[in-house]
């Protein structure tokens, strides 16, 4: 799989599950190495196109959606 090819099939799967996955949980939906998946999840972070909300020990990915960001932020 190609790094865009990745990073947007990391995107359908966030938005085809809007809950928040984590990153063990995407990693293993696309067979890829967990490693492999935290740094596209960083890049698309630090990109805009995903959010993360923290729950105890855990990190939560969500697709980017302003509404969403808006009741994970408390805005």
């Amino acid at each position: 799989m190609a790094n865009g090819e990745i990073k947007l099939e990391i995107l359908r799967i966030l938005e085809d599950r809007n809950y928040g996955l984590t990153i063990e949980e995407i990693s293993s939906i696309l067979n890829i190495n967990r490693s492999t998946a935290s740094r596209y999840l960083a890049i698309m972070e630090a990109e805009g196109n995903v959010l993360v909300r923290e729950v105890g020990k855990a990190k939560l990915h969500y697709p980017k959606n302003e509404m969403l960001e808006i009741l994970i932020n408390g805005i």
